[in-house]
């Protein structure tokens, strides 16, 4: 892997070129979790939103470190705070337009910003914002259900003037500008909302609008003319047509990106052990292909809520027993697939504390003494019965080793495949499904919502995070009083030093509970074909950005 060219987009842009035209081919096996700038939470479904929506800020159109800033898009500045991250003041850009002409405004931010509240209709989406602007004593219900008197919306969302946000938060953040890159962000206009059918066909405010949408087969994005190229400081739209092919197998996807039919897979699980193995032994192949360390933690939860993992030694007990090298050998090895994880906080953030709280033998392939001890603990000294939840492709390789490494101390492991598209939001997403069918274990992954240890480790453990209406990320349902007084000592922190070590407390006070198995910081191998220009891994995405990328063939 001497190859001058591999890896290359990782820290510069391959093929720069400001060509105009073309069609950018997409696939992938799985269709997004949603179109609604509310509801989506899959990374590569936010690269498509950021294609089609302006959001207040948005990260910077570069790889490497300048890629992790986050810069003004529909705002003219950052957020200015007086008061030291409690209130935040935008001002929007004037001249954008939605696709159908009408001019975005503060209000329609605000009103983008109060669908969020409205969980019983649009669940899935991040829910920072409910947290930091809602009144505990006076709860607001979302837009659908807010029957107040002259209907005041939102309180803690100001709108001075059309041009003019201002948040008023409960609490100091001062990560508030990245919560104004995500997607939740994108102004939605009141009169074109039609509450969860929406995602169907969003409305548009970046430069491309849906074209055509047939969900599980094909998304194709054209031209919006609506879309000033002056006012846009952040995307490129080089292409006419954005042609997203969904549904194939992840052994279709590989097989037709590797033979040029497609440009990119544009889903962030990057090809499969057999692809992989094809590229390092072309140099062809290799020489455009690229493996980013994503920030990803790949990892098992453990619900407590299912029994009988309500007892901790049964859930150490799978800390224990599990082999931690055949699951890094899932995840396609110690080349391509990443590194061996210690803790949760992954390496690229300055919490990260190397700490192995539950050791897998010398050998790696677990301490199956202590498993048994465990289980003895529990009074299940021959073991018991779960499901493992999993999706097709490399996590149901993952489940397949997972529970062959369980079995070795009686703990047998039925394998269940939940759909892709609904494996958060109707899925392991929802804690009612993961009681009803029983998912103790379940394979997944998880990168940070922005590049810093409260966008990572918040939403898998903070107890105040929890959604019971699905797309839930917290899935063991931890709520720890002292965790939770730990992530707000560290967001108020003073110092990043100060920051750093309380977030590698609430690591350690995480492990403590045993409802995370961390498996692999990740990395992923992806192709992309040499027709294609402005070709670089966005940092906070671990993923190409599709916005700048051209074609040129």
């Amino acid at each position: 892997m001497t190859d001058p060219l591999f890896n290359a987009a990782c820290a510069a842009v391959v093929r720069p070129s400001g060509q105009r035209g073309g069609v950018l081919r997409l696939v992938t096996s799985a269709d997004v979790d949603s179109l609604d700038p509310a509801r989506t939470y899959y990374v590569w479904s936010w690269l498509l939103q950021r294609t089609m929506q302006r959001t207040v800020m948005a990260f910077a159109a570069s790889p490497g470190p300048a890629g992790l800033r986050v810069v003004p898009d529909l705002a003219v500045a950052p957020g200015s705070t007086p008061d030291g991250g409690l209130t935040w003041h935008y001002t929007l850009r004037r001249g954008v337009r939605f696709e159908d002409g009408t001019p975005v405004t503060a209000h329609q931010v605000k009103y983008a910003v109060e669908r969020v509240f409205a969980q019983d209709v649009l669940p899935g989406g991040p829910t920072y914002l409910i947290g930091l602007l809602d009144d505990p004593a006076d709860p607001y219900p979302g837009p659908y259900r807010d029957a107040r008197p002259g209907r005041p919306g939102l309180r803690a969302v100001e709108t001075p003037d059309p041009y003019t946000l201002v948040f008023r938060l409960r609490r100091p953040f001062a990560d508030f500008d990245y919560l104004m890159a995500q997607p939740t962000s994108a102004p939605v206009p009141p009169g074109a909302d039609t509450g969860a059918g929406y995602e169907r066909r969003p409305l548009a405010s970046g430069p491309y609008r849906i074209g055509e949408y047939r969900p599980g087969r094909r998304l194709r994005l054209v031209r919006n003319p609506a879309w000033d190229r002056s006012t846009d400081p952040v995307r490129s739209a080089l292409p006419d047509e954005i042609d997203v092919t969904v549904g194939l197998t992840p052994h279709e996807v590989d097989a037709r990106v590797l033979a040029g039919e497609f440009d990119i897979n544009l889903e962030g699980r990057g090809v499969q052990l057999e692809s992989q193995r094809r590229i390092a032994a072309d140099p062809a192949l290799l020489a455009r292909s690229d493996n980013p360390v994503t920030n990803f933690l790949q990892y098992i939860s453990i619900q407590p809520q299912v029994p009988p993992f309500d007892d901790v030694h049964c859930r150490r007990a799978v800390h224990y027993a599990a082999d931690r090298v055949a699951l890094l050998e899932a995840r396609g090895g110690g080349v391509f697939g990443g590194d061996l994880a210690a803790g949760l906080l992954p390496p690229g953030l300055p919490g990260h504390r190397p700490y192995d709280r539950y050791p897998a033998g010398p050998d790696g392939r677990g301490d199956l003494a202590r498993a048994r001890a465990e289980l003895a603990a529990a009074g299940l000294p021959d073991g018991f019965e779960t499901v493992v939840a999993t999706q097709r492709g490399k996590f149901r390789v993952v489940a397949d080793v997972l529970a062959h490494s369980l079995a070795r101390v009686g703990i047998r492991a039925r394998v269940a495949e939940l759909d892709i598209a609904g494996y958060y939001r109707t899925g392991l997403g929802l804690p009612a499904t993961v009681r009803e069918r029983g998912l103790g274990l379940a394979v997944t992954d998880w990168g940070p919502d922005y590049p810093t240890e409260y966008g990572f480790l918040a939403p898998l453990v903070d107890g105040r995070l929890i959604k019971p209406g699905g797309g839930n990320h917290n899935f063991a349902e931890l709520d720890d009083p002292r965790v939770n007084a730990l992530i707000d000592a560290a967001q108020s922190a003073g110092t990043a030093q100060e920051r750093a070590g309380l977030w590698a407390e609430v690591d350690r006070a995480v492990m403590e509970h045993a409802v995370i198995l961390p498996m692999v910081y990740d990395r992923t191998l992806h192709v992309r074909n040499p027709g294609v220009t402005n070709v670089y891994v966005h940092p906070a995405f671990g993923l190409y950005d599709i916005q700048a990328m051209g074609v040129a063939r």
